[in-house]
């Protein structure tokens, strides 16, 4: 995939108008969050895991007044991982031995320094063999529930065995409380969306 497919792509996804789409791909592109090729036919690059998410982000997601849209990405990326459970609804574990169980659970697929790297990892492990290799023969499904500027969840699970793991990241400082919240949810199809490999020439 590369920047006009990706564009298209995070835009309908998104359900944004083409030209705001260039506005907000531009931006992030200008701000380095986005890898950018050379000018002509074949000079594009292919799209790497961060910038797939990066441009999901600053599609998504308008940024506070008085914050730029990279800064905006930026800050989201940074929210660190506040906890990790194993079947959460069912779980007998202490603390400790769910938040070991959570990780072996989704072993392989991505890691989670911070919310960035986990959502990089996704997309990445489904444009190589790592998601369905890992999911085999037990469909998995993935949901990412944004709460406002609060906190993201996270929940990977296997409806045929009820099994689930379910991260929270949260922001180093929590914002103040809204009388209003939004919460965007993103499915698995947005992840195999922007983990299409396709890389023809009038892609760039």
């Amino acid at each position: 995939m590369k920047a006009n497919l990706l564009k298209a792509t995070a835009a309908e996804l998104t359900s944004l108008a083409p030209g705001t789409a260039a506005d907000r791909f531009r931006d992030v592109q200008s701000g380095k969050l986005v890898s950018k090729g050379e000018p002509g036919r074949y000079g594009g690059v292919v799209m790497t895991d961060s910038d797939r998410i990066n441009t999901l982000l600053g599609f998504a997601f308008d940024p506070p007044r008085g914050d730029s849209r990279v800064a905006n990405v930026r800050r989201i990326r940074r929210f660190e991982l506040s906890s990790a459970t194993y079947n959460p609804l069912r779980t007998t574990l202490s603390a400790e031995d769910s938040a070991r169980a959570a990780f072996q659970f989704v072993q392989g697929l991505t890691k989670f320094d911070d919310l960035g790297t986990a959502l990089d990892g996704i997309v990445g492990s489904m444009r190589t063999s790592a998601f369905a290799d890992w999911e085999a023969v037990n469909p998995a499904d993935i949901v990412v529930d944004f709460h406002g500027n609060r906190s993201v969840t996270m929940m990977i699970d296997r409806p045929r065995t009820g099994n689930s793991a379910v991260f929270i990241f949260e922001p180093k400082k929590a914002p103040g409380s809204a009388a209003i919240e939004r919460i965007t949810r993103l499915h698995r199809i947005v992840f195999e969306r922007l983990a299409a490999n396709e890389t023809a020439p009038d892609q760039d």
